[in-house]
This record gives structure tokens, sequence and C-alpha cells, in this order.
């Protein structure tokens, strides 16, 4: 199964042209070059805590993404780009088991994603909400499941859903239907550390 390499910063303000043409022209290609990784994504956080620049990189497998981030052409890439942005941070991401993710081979509308950890105490009652309820109940409301993924490499929450829609306005939508906010207070019942953030697309991987 593919893995995900979650990369996220802040971009310095004095030096946003500088990080669109080092990141376009540079730091996507290159990193694609080295076949690794292949850079499908990259958004901006509309909504939720920052940093507020993500991107996202797939890979075939773990050990694909440890070749990378040893390589010198990464260490050199990623040295540049510490000169332009602050609070960099990464994540390395695994399927949850029983989802095959839906992977594009460049990302596409916007998207809806969950965070939480999950409760100890209510781990299997968990896996069967999240299976036979939340995720199935998610597509109700007009969303396309991306992936349910754990967090093998980086900070909590450790459990991220991902949705994506074609619109704003059908995640605004979800967002005050009653139905959802219900579903979400069930949720709440059986994780900690909640969070969510609906990402725009930055513009910067089109291809």
């Amino acid at each position: 199964m593919p893995v995900k390499l979650v990369q996220y910063w802040n971009i310095l303000h004095a030096a946003k042209s500088d990080f669109d043409a080092y990141f376009t022209q540079e730091y996507v290609p290159r990193i694609n070059e080295t076949g690794f990784m292949k850079m499908v994504g990259s958004w901006h956080v509309a909504s939720g805590e920052g940093p507020y620049f993500i991107t996202e990189g797939i890979a075939a497998t773990v050990t694909d993404v440890e070749s990378l981030i040893m390589a010198p052409i990464f260490l050199d890439l990623r040295n540049r780009l510490l000169q332009l942005v602050r609070d960099y941070q990464s994540k390395l991401l695994v399927p949850v088991e029983s989802m095959d993710p839906d992977i594009p081979e460049v990302e596409h509308g916007y998207k809806f994603n969950q965070h939480f950890n999950i409760n100890p105490a209510d781990f299997y009652a968990f896996l069967a909400f999240e299976e036979q309820v939340h995720l199935p109940q998610m597509k109700h409301f007009g969303l396309t499941l991306v992936g349910g993924w754990n967090v093998a490499v980086g900070a909590t929450p450790y459990i991220i859903d991902e949705t994506r829609a074609d619109n704003l306005a059908t995640i605004g939508e979800m967002l005050e239907n009653p139905a959802y906010q219900q579903l979400t207070l069930k949720l709440l019942q059986l994780v900690s550390n909640y969070g969510c953030k609906i990402l725009v697309p930055s513009g910067h991987i089109n291809s």
C-alpha cells in the first residue's frame, strides 16, 4: 500500500516570491526526479490550526521514504527550503488496514480533514463506529473518502481521516447540517485531541 509524507510550514512573508519560485521550479521537480516519491498536492489551511502550508508526497513503501530523506539531494533541498519558511514539520502516514486510499496523480478539489487520538478504552468500539457509521455517513454529505491514515512518524494526533469535495460550498453545507453535528458528537465520545482542517489548493502543484 502507498504511504504519504506530509510536510507543512509557514512561509516567511518577505520570502513569498522566492518561495513560490523555488518550490515550483526546484523543490517539487527534483524530489519527483529521485523516483522515491511523487509530490501530488499542496494546500493552504483555510480553517484550522497551522502551520498553514501543507504539501503531500506519495511513495510506494516506507523504505522509499527513508531512502528519500537520507539522500543528499533531499537534505540539500530541505536546507534551502528552511531559509524561506519557518515552523517546518513532517509526518509519515500509513493507511489504516481496512481502507485503500484514493491517490490521484495530482490532488484536486478541496479537502476536509479530521484528526484525533482514539481513547484506549474505546479502541474496538471506535473501529466499529469508524467503519460502519462515521465514514459511510460522511459520504452522504457529498464528500468523497480519500483515506484513513495512522501517523507512523510525527506529532500527535495519530489518526487522520481525509475527505474531498469539489467545492467549498459542499463542506460548508455539511458543517451546518445537524446530522453532521450529531455524527461528530458521537465521534467525540470515542476520541480525544480532536481537530479538523479545511484545505484549499495552493496552486503550486498542477501536473
